[in-house]
């Protein structure tokens, strides 16, 4: 019986959550450059207030992100511990390969411990 999921499907689903923080980071940024100067006082507050709500729902879905990624990171660091002792002496651990694909990827903020 499962105690998690797939180390595959969390390994695949921590990719996809780096993207949407990365995603809804450069989102965020935007909407706040895109804060103008109306002057009308009243029709700046509502500006000012809808652009604050768009950047703060689009932090709030970066927060998801980086709260449910330690527990997929762990999830997904299972199969790469248990397959380690079984690495040929002279090869690459597969705990050593990162959990997400590609060199360019921003690191991410799990403990080691966690990994």
């Amino acid at each position: 019986m499962p105690t998690g999921p797939d180390p595959d499907r969390a390994r695949a689903v921590l990719t996809r959550l780096d993207e949407v923080r990365a995603t809804v980071a450069a989102a965020e940024d935007e909407v706040l450059a895109c804060l103008v100067v109306t002057g009308e006082p009243r029709a700046q507050r509502v500006l000012d207030d809808w652009l604050d709500q768009v950047a703060d729902t689009l932090r709030a879905l970066g927060e998801v992100a980086d709260d449910v990624a330690p527990a997929l990171a762990r999830h997904g660091a299972a199969e790469q511990t248990s397959t380690t002792s079984a690495a040929p002496e002279g090869t690459a651990s597969p705990s050593a390969a990162p959990l997400r694909g590609g060199a360019g990827d921003p690191p991410r903020d799990v403990p080691a411990a966690e990994r």
